[in-house]
């Protein structure tokens, strides 16, 4: 009896070369039929190999579907040919729609061209699998689940094309790149694990007990906390190091109709939220926004209650500025809550105990997510991923090489890779953030690597967000990228990339490819110099000819730097209002 992977299933999207795999008994025949939809029929036959494995290269004249294929006893529907696309990384990757539609819920639409394969999250230390825990999905129905950056990127291609896009996906969120590379951790072992996520449930467990909140029913919208002292909700100063913190706000509404939605931002590191007593949601750790929409009824015309218990655990708690906090009551009325609330501790606590997060360990996520679907035929890469190797930058660039040398040997030698160059946000780190701009040029070293390309999202991130919502620019970038590398069309993809630095009679100027139009939104660029003895000067600089210029005197500039921070003033485009993209580069003196 044949055994297929579960890529080869009702669905699925493949190549015009598609290469088709599963396992039988040694010597078995294996016999494919493909019958297209108007009837015509292709046979294709081999037989097991010794280790029980077959393979067929099935070859496709034309795009479209749907298709029916059979391998022995196995039927497949709706089998579409079309483009088909790897995207892999960490969380920016993995990033739900239902994320994105807080932003532009407008923008996401159903849509049966684009079809997901999402690989079970997971991680494995004795050896790759052959197979994955998933099903191919059309972008239709609940989207929500299905992820932001690959299914904007697909939206994009199809503007031009009808040509279905298949979308394997393998991201997982905090992964670096050393999980994603085919090595072995040998320093694995199972019981650090159970031991630290025992402790970790003993603290909540505490905390629960301890918490006076819960005993005292501070979420009771009858609750008198008249004696309880107020502080705006945005200020943290002098909260619990680690523990609960309980707010309470009562607000009074004149009107309240159709479905009212919370917008309620970013709590460290967890939140629950109660309305007139009743608990409406809750976030778990401190990346996803808290947001909700109310069971009708909950709110009422005249005084409402609404409470939040924040727990830090590894953090002090704290209400993450520059969000919204607010509530929408119908289409056009929102109502501010992000003033003066009523406060008071639960119960402090020690810090709470680490816990081991394997999924940053080489070789698991590889073995349990990426193994899987390797030579799986496909068009192009997509990777979006680095924030995990932000805390140690240097070096990046070789383990992506690394990677991409694998990738190759698996689904062709010059298979075209997209990656995606971190976008802008501050990282808390106390060398003013340098290591996520390290990253950034990390990432732009990897150009040198033949049939690549990087779009830049450094104007698409969000300061107090490692997770930023909008997805659609970055996926459409990706997508025009594709369109020049690997389809062949004429198009501008890329924003100016730094190309040279010269310095001549005290003016430093900075020469850029794909700089046409070159042009400075919101002030002015700032470009850090760095000169012989070491020291750091800063310049603003002038836009001329597709250039930019600096009067730097007679400062002996060794190097030069543009965005050179976790969070840069984005303000340099091209004429196709594409960013240019941050660097570090030595500069080049003319005597």
């Amino acid at each position: 009896m044949i055994k297929l992977p579960s890529l080869f299933s009702d669905g699925m999207v493949i190549t015009k070369s598609a290469k088709i795999w599963g396992w039988g008994n040694p010597g078995e025949e294996v016999v494919l039929f493909f019958l297209h939809m108007c009837q015509r029929k292709k046979v294709f036959k081999t037989v097991c190999g010794a280790d029980g494995r077959f393979e067929i290269i099935l070859l496709s004249e034309d795009y479209g579907g749907p298709h029916t294929l059979t391998i022995n006893e196995h039927v497949i529907k709706d089998v579409h040919i079309g483009r088909v696309w790897l995207c892999g990384g960490q969380s920016n990757m993995e990033g739900a729609l239902s994320r994105a539609a807080l932003l532009m819920p407008e923008e996401i639409k159903e849509d049966n061209r684009i079809r997901f394969f999402q690989v079970e999250k997971g991680f494995a230390f004795d050896a790759p699998k052959t197979n994955t825990n998933a099903v191919w999905r059309t972008a239709e129905g609940d989207l929500g689940s299905l992820f932001a950056v690959p299914y904007f990127f697909a939206r994009q291609l199809l503007k031009d094309s009808d040509i279905p896009i298949g979308l394997v996906c393998t991201p997982a969120g905090g992964t670096p790149i050393e999980g994603w590379l085919p090595e072995k951790d040998p320093n694995y072992i199972k019981e650090p694990t159970e031991d630290a996520n025992k402790k970790i449930a003993a603290w909540y467990e505490e905390l629960t007990i301890k918490d006076k909140g819960f005993a005292e029913n501070w979420a009771a919208p009858d609750y008198d906390d008249i004696l309880w002292p107020s502080r705006m909700l945005l200020d943290s100063e002098g909260l619990p190091n680690h523990g609960s913190v309980w707010l309470r706000k009562k607000i009074s509404l004149t009107k309240v109709e159709g479905s009212v939605r919370l917008n309620f931002g970013r709590f460290v590191n967890s939140v629950k939220v109660y309305v007139n007593g009743e608990q409406v949601t809750s976030v778990d750790y401190m990346y996803p926004p808290c947001t909700c929409t109310l069971p009708e009824g909950l709110l009422k015309t005249g005084e409402n209650v609404i409470v939040i218990r924040i727990v830090g655990d590894g953090n002090n708690p704290q209400v993450i500025p520059g969000k919204e906090y607010a509530l929408y009551l119908h289409r056009h009325s929102k109502f501010d809550l992000s003033g003066e609330w009523k406060w008071q501790t639960g119960a402090e606590m020690p810090k709470c105990p680490p816990g081991v997060w394997l999924y940053s360990n080489p070789g698991g996520v590889y073995n349990y997510m990426l193994a899987p679907v390797l030579g799986y035929s496909i068009d192009g890469i997509l990777w979006y991923q680095g924030e995990s190797n932000t805390g140690k930058p240097e070096g990046y660039s070789k383990l992506f090489t690394l990677l991409v040398k694998h990738m190759r040997e698996k689904f062709g030698k010059n298979v075209p890779i997209i990656f995606n160059q971190l976008a802008n946000h501050v990282s808390g780190a106390e060398n003013f953030g340098e290591n996520w701009a390290r990253l950034r040029e990390e990432q732009r070293q990897c150009l040198a690597i033949p049939n690549t390309a990087m779009s830049v999202s450094i104007d698409c991130g969000e300061w107090n967000d490692l997770h930023p919502l909008d997805k659609k620019t970055v996926g459409e970038r990706m997508a025009w990228q594709a369109r020049k590398l690997a389809y062949g069309e004429n198009i501008v993809a890329d924003g100016p990339i730094f190309k040279r630095a010269e310095v001549e009679n005290g003016k430093l100027t900075v020469f850029f490819d794909n700089a046409v139009g070159l042009w400075v939104k919101n002030g002015y660029p700032l470009l850090e110099i760095i000169d012989d003895g070491g020291q750091k000067h800063l310049f603003y600089a002038v836009t001329k000819n597709d250039t930019l210029v600096a009067d730097i005197g007679d400062i002996q500039a060794i190097i030069v730097r543009y965005g050179w921070c976790d969070n840069p003033a984005v303000v340099l485009y091209n004429a196709y209002n594409l960013p240019a993209s941050p660097f570090e580069s030595r500069v080049n003196i003319n005597v």
